[in-house]
């Protein structure tokens, strides 16, 4: 049996035309130059609200006054002869879970997770509140009192026991 011919333009040139997008895509996902929008990670609590979307960017470092919620290790981009982090960078909000707390922050649980905030192993996520009287958190930021504290399993420390104080102000 011989093959059966294909006309030209047919279904052979649509495979490969096809094939060719699905490996430049991929060629572009590993050299690490697709972005797609990476959404913030959601609150497993009932207590917490829904997180938002976090709109960032990827850097090699983080600006003062941000903070980043993924890092990612990637040859030759932020290191022209080898690896190097690069940080997806977003500016600090209410309900937001962050690698970073930043100032003016405090943050009502922490998990430990793999490859969010270090790239080759576990680090801790933080769940951002912005600091105000009514609110559990895991730290009592300046100008602030505490009415209650509670010490909870797996929700100030991801692998143990800490202290929630329920904030004044």
């Amino acid at each position: 049996m011989s093959p059966t011919p294909v006309a030209p333009g047919g279904s052979m040139r649509r495979t490969r035309q096809t094939i060719s997008r699905l490996i430049a895509a991929a060629v572009l996902m590993v050299a690490g130059l697709a972005v797609a929008p990476v959404t913030a990670y959601g609150a497993d609590q009932s207590t917490e609200a829904t997180t938002t979307q976090a709109s960032g960017f990827w850097a090699c470092s983080v600006p003062s006054g941000y903070t980043y919620s993924s890092v990612r290790r990637q040859l030759n981009v932020c290191n022209p002869s080898g690896f190097a982090n690069s940080y997806y960078v977003v500016a600090p909000s209410d309900r937001l879970w962050a690698c970073t707390v930043p100032s003016g922050y405090t943050y009502s649980s922490v998990r430990r997770q793999l490859n969010v905030c270090n790239p080759s192993g576990f680090a801790n996520s933080y769940y951002l509140r912005v600091p105000q009287a009514g609110i559990w958190a895991c730290t009592v930021p300046p100008g602030f009192s505490y009415s209650s504290v509670r010490r909870q399993l797996n929700v100030c420390n991801p692998s143990g026991f800490a202290n929630s104080y329920l904030l004044v102000g």
